[in-house]
């Protein structure tokens, strides 16, 4: 049989067969700007320009930076070229194990390559002229950007590779690079990364005495919480639900995604990325096709519900639901519905995240109104509906007027990291200081995450 186009979810596999994945777009509103402090213009070597390159599981992000002044000159963005691998980074490890560690290496480097070559041909730098390049990720993107073998992510402790900051030619990655420097940035812990690094100094929480939360949502949920004198950092299994993973009408956030959803005069309203006017549920639908649901939707859609009284503590569809007893599902909007098991899965996310905010508060043995601000860096921490987040208990009530928008402070970092090396050489340090907790392995997690995945009374 030649080639044939069908639904995955339909097609029965009886023989083997070879799956052609459709070329991934090269971006889809992808964030690239965040907070950031100071930084002295001091790289590590001089240059025409610098890059910056923020690898996320999902996306990747490339800076250009001015010589002189470190002046952010443009951007590009993708999606991660590993993504056949895998949309988490569980499976891209498990792929690495399995003998496409090479492949996926080459991947990543290419369209790094590439995004480069992009920014100095429109900005008419040479590659070769490129000074310092720094590059941030979580660890298991770290390593397979290395060829490091990621071993060392599978099994307890969980020990990171990358323990030291590692200068090395920028050539013997990237071939026409030939006057540069790349510069390796320590991991935190296992599952704590360089990305994490480059948030907390791109929010300045190491050198203030104000206690910060830093949170940063993704497939992990990587938080850190302390100031000047003492800071803890854990990472969560949030999964991939609060991205649009594993939910029966999920999608990353794209022309097509409900992005918002709220109350108006009784009236569940949403809004569309692409689209200008707002949908109103059980009015005629104008001409937009919408594509699923994102995460910072979800996240309104189970607010929805909740002031609605569709769902109890408990998480259960308890009205207004169509399917059988086992498989209830609840239409939000017109377009939108959500089942049982999505509801579930939104749970353990936020049960995730939000036992780390409470066991993090205990280490350092503070309260809610001691916490003088909290930063949700990416994507989704930027374009989510706090007051949503703290209605469904993914942030604690509390700290919901404390609460401000840190776009992509991972890649804002590494513009510090690859201007200021004295801020490089500091990043050596803070690995040393940051103490990283093992959730996990702490007698009170479960009894924490099984409270926290309930929902709170109105």
């Amino acid at each position: 049989m030649g080639k044939q186009e069908v639904l995955a979810c339909q097609y029965q596999v009886e023989e083997d067969v070879t799956v052609i994945l459709p070329e991934a777009p090269k971006s889809t509103g992808i964030l690239v700007n965040g907070m950031e402090s100071g930084f002295a213009v001091f790289p590590v070597k001089e240059g025409d320009c610098h890059i910056s390159v923020d690898i996320g599981t999902t996306t990747v992000v490339a800076y250009l930076l001015d010589g002189k002044s470190g002046r952010i000159l443009g951007s590009e963005s993708m999606l991660n070229p590993q993504y056949p691998y895998g949309a988490d980074v569980i499976s891209r490890i498990q792929a690495a194990e399995n003998g496409e560690l090479d492949v996926q290496c080459q991947k990543i480097r290419r369209g790094i390559e590439d995004l480069v070559h992009t920014l100095c041909g429109k900005y008419k730098k040479a590659p070769e002229k490129i000074g310092t390049m720094a590059i941030v990720g979580n660890p298991a993107m770290q390593q397979i950007f290395l060829k490091i073998d990621p071993e060392n992510l599978t099994h307890p402790p969980f020990a990171p590779a990358i323990k030291n900051s590692v200068r090395e030619k920028l050539s013997d990655y990237f071939m026409d690079m030939t006057g540069g420097v790349l510069l390796t940035i320590p991991d935190i812990a296992g599952f704590i990364g360089a990305d994490t690094m480059g948030c907390v100094l791109s929010t300045g929480m190491y050198k203030e005495d104000k206690i910060t939360l830093m949170i940063d949502i993704g497939t992990n949920g990587e938080m850190v919480l302390g100031n000047k004198d003492r800071m803890v950092a854990c990472s969560t299994a949030a999964g991939p639900a609060l991205e649009g993973g594993r939910i029966s009408c999920g999608m990353r956030g794209g022309p097509g995604a409900v992005d918002h959803i709220w109350m108006e005069d009784d009236t569940v309203c949403s809004s569309v990325i692409g689209w200008r006017e707002t949908l109103k549920k059980g009015s005629s639908v104008p001409d937009v096709e919408v594509q699923g649901l994102c995460g910072s939707g979800l996240i309104d859609a189970i607010a929805v519900m909740l002031d609605l009284g569709i769902l109890n503590r408990r998480g259960r569809i308890q009205k207004a639901y169509y399917g059988d007893e086992k498989n209830r599902i609840y239409a939000v909007t017109d377009q939108i519905s959500l089942t049982q098991e999505d509801i579930r899965e939104v749970q353990m996310a936020k049960g995730a995240i939000a036992a780390g905010i409470e066991l993090m508060m205990e280490e350092l043995e503070i309260t809610y109104e001691q916490v003088d601000r909290v930063i949700l860096c990416g994507a989704f921490g930027t374009y989510m509906n706090a007051k949503s987040a703290a209605r469904i208990g993914l942030i604690p009530e509390p700290l919901l007027s404390k609460v401000i928008a840190g776009g992509n402070a991972a890649g804002m970092g590494c513009r510090q990291i690859t201007m200021d090396q004295k801020l490089f050489a500091l990043t050596g340090e803070l690995v040393q200081k940051i103490e990283p907790l093992d959730l996990a392995s702490r007698p009170q997690f479960q009894r924490t995450f099984a409270k926290q995945m309930a929902f709170s009374e109105v």
